[in-house]
């Protein structure tokens, strides 16, 4: 198995979890909203964890200049992190307009984000490191 796969398999969980959450504040059942909020954070948090503590810093260790996207990926996973404590705020005050337009607001940057990713990062980090080594790695993270 590629980072690739491994990675891009991972965003599509994320991005179902996001479309149940979505569905559940439309429908204003912010009780299982807030449940799936949490799920949904934690896996997306989870997800930048296995970049930035593990692929990131092996990449930057081995890429020996050239093309270095690692910096734009975190600067994007901050503004989402923010996005997420704005959506949060949102949900626990039940105000479902401004949730979902954060919500649209995410949609568009984790878009944008993921096919960097796919298209990019990935793939230039199967080139460098040792997929399975990489791999094993970020499934050990807690």
């Amino acid at each position: 198995m590629t980072i690739n796969q491994f990675m891009t398999a991972d965003h599509r969980e994320c991005d179902a979890e996001f479309a149940t959450l979505e569905m559940l504040v439309d429908k204003e059942d912010f009780a299982q909203a807030k449940e799936s909020f949490e799920a949904f954070s934690q896996h997306m948090l989870h997800h930048f964890d296995m970049e930035e503590l593990v692929m990131f810093p092996e990449f930057n260790k081995n890429a020996g200049g050239g093309c270095n996207p690692t910096g734009v990926m975190v600067m994007e996973h901050d503004q989402m992190r923010q996005l997420f404590s704005q959506m949060q705020n949102a949900l626990l005050a039940k105000d479902k307009e401004k949730f979902l337009g954060l919500s649209e607001t995410l949609l568009f940057i984790m878009g944008q984000h993921n096919m960097k990713e796919e298209q990019m990062m990935y793939n230039l980090a199967d080139n460098t490191l040792d997929s399975e080594q990489i791999i094993k790695r970020m499934q050990e993270l807690q």
